[in-house]
């Protein structure tokens, strides 16, 4: 049953279960990690509502093979809607669908998105106050929910207050501190747990087949499918660079050309070097070697910051590992 392809998340996916047998709430929270299963399991949960199985449904699950499983498993149902970056993105995208440059356009606009704006929480609270294209339940599944300015989240919250009836919307997030107190009031918080390191390097096999290790990506995850393609990524930027003193800066050279793109590039390389030298940390025998890497961690993560406020990411990388001494530290 569907249900059960939502890995490690048995309490979460309980929880949701007996609401489907019970009263659904009009407002979930899911919280959690990112990479964790959150934007699946709410795939799920509309599945499960809107499953034409009535035996599936009366278990609280749904069949995953009928046509309305199917629709919703392509993104293809009328009425059930994902408002994260991509929707976004392409709300804001001048360009018509059937130019030819439209997925490049698209690639540059999505790269530039990172709030939630009030002009798509409009659109989207819009189109739940209509009917129901299917007769069924109608599910608004908002991504990166921690995101939203906060002119857009008053915006919403009116529409979770009281929606209308067979209507469910869904937030997910990975910050609930950073939501506003009106908004988690109005939800039902879900808790999904980061995943074991052997489900992490089992998701990515199954359905990332550009990551050549898996299995080293996921000892760099924190839990999270999402950290792992990144660390995956970062991984390949930081070996396949050669050793020797041109090192820093042939990895600072390996970032990608787009800034956004390099800065989240940046932001995993200098994740997965923290997490290498925090274990040669627990590891270390010598106190006064623990001391110099507790340093190295402490300038690591001024060069997080760093990177968040706009200092050039491969100025920002090469420097950061310059500053490393690689006897100590095994990547």
């Amino acid at each position: 049953m569907p249900f059960s392809e939502v890995l490690n998340q048995s309490a979460a996916t309980a929880h949701l279960q007996k609401s489907l047998r019970g009263r659904v709430p009009g407002a979930l929270l899911f919280c959690g990690p990112s990479g964790v299963g959150k934007k699946k399991a709410a795939l799920e949960f509309a599945k499960a509502l809107n499953c034409l199985d009535p035996q599936a449904r009366a278990a609280g699950d749904a069949c995953g093979v009928c046509a309305h499983c199917r629709a919703i498993a392509a993104g293809a149902y009328p009425d059930v809607l994902v408002a994260d970056f991509l929707y976004q993105a392409r709300l804001e995208l001048k360009t018509e669908p059937n130019d030819k440059k439209y997925e490049e356009e698209l690639e540059k606009e999505l790269a530039k998105q990172q709030r939630i704006k009030v002009d798509t929480i409009r659109d989207i609270t819009a189109k739940s106050q209509q009917k129901s294209a299917v007769g069924g339940w109608k599910i608004f599944i908002v991504d990166e929910a921690q995101s939203m300015q906060a002119e857009a989240a008053n915006a919403l919250l009116k529409f979770i207050e009281e929606p209308p009836q067979k209507t469910v919307w869904i937030l997910l997030t990975d910050k609930k501190a950073a939501l506003l107190k009106t908004i988690l009031s109005r939800c039902q918080a879900v808790q999904f747990a980061p995943l074991p390191d052997d489900t992490v390097e089992q998701l990515l096999r199954q359905t990332d087949c550009a990551v050549e290790d898996p299995a080293s990506a996921a000892k760099y995850a924190q839990g999270s499918l999402t950290r792992a393609r990144r660390a995956a990524q970062a991984l390949e930027i930081l070996q396949s660079a050669p050793q020797g003193p041109a090192w820093p800066a042939a990895c600072a050279a390996a970032l990608p050309r787009s800034v956004a793109s390099a800065r989240q590039s940046a932001q995993a390389v200098l994740d997965v070097i923290t997490l290498a030298v925090h274990r040669a940390w627990l590891t270390a025998g010598d106190e006064t070697v623990r001391r110099t890497l507790q340093e190295e961690l402490k300038k690591l993560e001024n060069y997080k910051i760093a990177v968040a406020r706009n200092v050039p990411p491969a100025l920002t990388v090469e420097t950061a590992l310059m500053g490393l001494d690689m006897r100590r530290i095994q990547i």
